[in-house]
C-alpha cells in the first residue's frame, strides 16, 4: 500500500482509466471496448490477457501510433514504474517487442517536401498518413523474414531480444503516389529492408528500386 491506502494493482486499474479518459478527450478517439474489458476483468488482468505472446495488437495501438501518441499506450505504461513490477520478464518483453514493431507503422520519408516540420516536439511533426494493415505486414515479415532485403541486417542478431521483430516494411509502390486505398499483396508489394536502406530507398522524394539500392553496397 502507499500513503494513499490504495495496492498498486488498483492504482494501475485507475490509471488505465483515466488514460481512456485522457485520450479520449485530446484525441477524439474513445476506446470503448477497451474500457469495458478492463472494468470487466479489472486492468492488471486485462493487460496481462493483451500481453499473452499470441495476442495482437489492439486496433487502439494502431490509432495511437497514427497521431503519433505510442506514450499513452498501455504497452508504454506497462513498461515505466511502479507498474513494471506487476509483470512478468515475459509480458514487459512482449510489450517492448509490439512497441518497437508498431513504431516502424509510419516513416518520415513520407513527409513532402512543401509540409512543414517543428522539432523539438516529437508529436508535432506533420507527415502524410496512409492506412498500412498490421497483418499485411505479418505475412511479409513471415515470409521473407526480418533481415533486410538491401543488407542483410538483422536488428535481433545485432541487439538481442529487444529488437526481435523489428524491421521497416517497404511498400514497392508508394502509398503516398497510390493515394486510395488498395488490397496489398503482402508477397508481392512488401518488401522487409532496415532503416538505413530504407532511407536510401527514398532519399532526394524518390523511390528507387531494392535491385538499384543493392547495387551501390560498398564491399
Amino acid at each position: 500500500m502507499n500513503s494513499t491506502g490504495l495496492s498498486l494493482e488498483t492504482r494501475l486499474h485507475e490509471e488505465m482509466i483515466a488514460i481512456y479518459q485522457y485520450v479520449g478527450r485530446e484525441t477524439g478517439y474513445w476506446a470503448h471496448r477497451y474500457l469495458q474489458r478492463v472494468k470487466r476483468a479489472g486492468g492488471l488482468q486485462a493487460a496481462k490477457d493483451w500481453l499473452k505472446p499470441k495476442s495482437s495488437p489492439t486496433s487502439g495501438l494502431q490509432k495511437l501510433v497514427e497521431i503519433n501518441r505510442l506514450d499513452l499506450s498501455l504497452e508504454a505504461l506497462v513498461l515505466r514504474q511502479p507498474w513494471s513490477a506487476l509483470f512478468t520478464s515475459e509480458e514487459l518483453s512482449v510489450a517492448q517487442k509490439r512497441l518497437n514493431i508498431v513504431s516502424s507503422f509510419r516513416l518520415s520519408e513520407e513527409v513532402s517536401d512543401n509540409q512543414k516540420l517543428v522539432e523539438g516536439a516529437v508529436s508535432q511533426v506533420t507527415i502524410n498518413s496512409y492506412e498500412r494493415n498490421p497483418e499485411a505486414r505479418r505475412r511479409c515479415i513471415e515470409y521473407y523474414g526480418t533481415s533486410c532485403c538491401v543488407c542483410s541486417f538483422n536488428f535481433e542478431e545485432k541487439f538481442g531480444s529487444v529488437a526481435q521483430g523489428f524491421i521497416h516494411v517497404h511498400h514497392l509502390k508508394p502509398l503516398s503516389e497510390i493515394q486510395k486505398e488498395y488490397e496489398v499483396d503482402p508477397i508481392a508489394d512488401l518488401r522487409p529492408v532496415c532503416p538505413n536502406c530504407h532511407a536510401i530507398i527514398h532519399l532526394g522524394g524518390k523511390t528507387r528500386s531494392i535491385e538499384e539500392v543493392k547495387s551501390w553496397l560498398q564491399p
